[in-house]
């Protein structure tokens, strides 16, 4: 297996995309696909790779040994130890939120921010403050169907590439 293979190896065991992957070692997604296809790769970018994701640099350079560096103690386990009152579910979430690509998290990241909305009393204008029990049938289907639409274009804000009109895409 050539270098260029284990750094896709490396990439796609971290579910990133080459957009991703390169953002986090300042190189281009076009750059990432030339390393991967085999062009040479330098020491500074090895480097940078061994950084950023822990990757072992011998496996990297050779195949030989671990593909990822084992830290005796993560960065979350001190930042625990500096939490006492942590417990093992927040831990968790953090760890999983933490080791999340770029662009899951920001999707987490605006849920969370719509939920903190919400529970503040800021909630978009679809939402009733009447609880579904108190509400008739037609308003429960009005505003069922106009969260849907807002989630909708949220859903298309969020997503990487946009459509025009004409319904190609536009980026």
């Amino acid at each position: 297996m050539a270098i260029g293979d284990r750094i896709r190896k490396i990439r796609k065991s971290l579910d990133l995309t080459q957009r991703e992957f390169g953002e986090r070692i300042n190189l281009k997604s076009n750059s990432v696909a030339l390393i991967e296809g085999g062009r040479n790769t330098s020491d500074q970018t090895i480097s940078a790779i061994c950084r950023e994701f822990n990757a072992n640099e011998e496996w990297l350079r050779t195949g030989e040994g671990e593909m990822f560096v084992q830290p005796s103690i993560s960065d979350l386990e001190v930042l625990a130890s500096r939490y006492p009152n942590m417990t093992r579910e927040t831990y968790a979430l953090v760890e999983r939120l933490t080791n999340l690509p770029k662009a899951s998290r920001d999707i987490v990241m605006e849920f969370m921010r719509g939920v903190i909305e919400d529970l503040s009393g800021n909630a978009p204008s679809s939402f009733s403050a009447r609880h579904p029990q108190e509400m008739s049938r037609e308003e429960m289907h009005a505003a069922l169907d106009r969260q849907l639409d807002e989630e909708k274009g949220a859903a298309e804000n969020v997503s990487g590439f946009g459509h025009g009109k004409s319904g190609t895409a536009t980026g």
